[in-house]
């Protein structure tokens, strides 16, 4: 298949999908997109379809069947990401890694038992895609400088258990509900004024094994147009309060309880062989528990013509724990 030694002939070294790594070379990047184009326009149509279909909604487009459930799952895996070459430039999965495909796993094995307890730990911090419970909304990498504007998720394999349900809220209706004249003030504190979301363990750019991160934001913006997740907003005021004031956690309330009531929210299985393009930048998603140990998702975050981390007016700050804060990138 043309598609498949497309892709081959850009990563020669990769024999399973997890090792489809990042090249910095921004014109080898774009070289595959071309070329997959080239031999698959029917892949190209496609994927302009997709992003035509998003940037209408303002939310994202959910696939019901992509087509290639009957196929074994390195094809498939390497497929999708064919797919989202064509779609805008697929980003490492965190800032150490070059892996560009994320599989979306139940990993609580990992977790610590105090995190899996709930109690806050720093020895470490899971992100959604590592365990089983109830994912709350968010937006990806709210915990970087600069998100990337795309999330596609793609289903190799659904839970049977019946959880796993995903939600979309929209964003610009928050905004809206928010920017009234008796919410109006949480809506400036919100927007006017930075907020810490801390960095989970799993993309934090230090090793340093004491070491806690986060990014300094607000909830509302030009670009991104929101940014938010509960447990890193928590988790980055209780770490370093020296950021959030009095009135920002105040507004932080209003903000969730709307959230809680909006009605703008689309509910829906993600069954096998499924795709989801998420505009993560305008929308929020969250995800039901689930108990089925086989669910599997693949996650690939895809750059358009958002700026790049370094190019982001927000900073990244790090803290050792029991010493003070220092931006990230004054460190040695």
């Amino acid at each position: 298949m043309r598609i498949l030694q497309a892709v081959a002939s850009h990563h020669r070294h990769a024999a399973w999908y997890q090792q489809i790594s990042r090249t910095d070379d921004l014109h080898l990047q774009a070289m595959l997109g071309d070329d997959l184009r080239s031999v698959a326009p029917g892949l190209a149509r496609l994927a302009e379809r997709l992003k035509a279909e998003m940037a209408a909604a303002g939310c994202g487009v959910l696939v019901p069947s992509l087509g290639l459930a009957g196929l074994d799952a390195q094809t498939r895996a390497r497929l999708v990401y064919a797919l989202c070459a064509c779609i805008g430039r697929p980003t490492a999965t965190d800032f150490r890694k070059s892996q560009l495909i994320w599989d979306v796993q139940n990993r609580t094995p990992l977790a610590s038992s105090a995190q899996l307890a709930g109690v806050e730990s720093p020895a470490y911090y899971a992100t959604f895609s590592e365990h089983d419970r109830e994912a709350d909304y968010h937006s990806d990498t709210q915990y970087y400088p600069m998100p990337e504007r795309m999330v596609l998720l793609y289903v190799m394999e659904a839970a049977d258990c019946g959880g796993g349900v995903s939600r979309v809220s929209d964003a610009r209706a928050l905004r809206t509900e928010l920017d009234q004249a008796t919410t109006a003030w949480a809506y400036r504190a919100l927007s006017e004024r930075p907020l810490p979301f801390r960095v989970p363990d799993a993309f934090r750019t230090s090793d340093s094994p004491d070491a806690v991160q986060a990014t300094l934001a607000p909830v509302f913006a030009s670009e991104p147009a929101i940014r938010y997740r509960r447990d890193t907003l928590r988790s980055g005021v209780a770490l370093f309060p020296e950021h959030a004031d009095d009135e920002q956690r105040a507004a932080l309330e209003v903000f969730e309880a709307a959230l809680a009531r909006s009605t703008r929210v689309a509910e829906f299985a993600l069954p096998r062989d499924s795709l989801l393009l998420l505009d993560n930048h305008q929308a929020l998603h969250a995800r039901s528990a689930f108990s089925d140990a086989g669910r599997h998702l693949l996650r690939i975050r895809l750059r358009g013509d958002e700026p790049e981390h370094g190019q982001a007016p927000y900073r990244l700050i790090e803290r050792r724990i029991g010493s003070p804060a220092v931006p990230a990138s004054s460190l040695a």
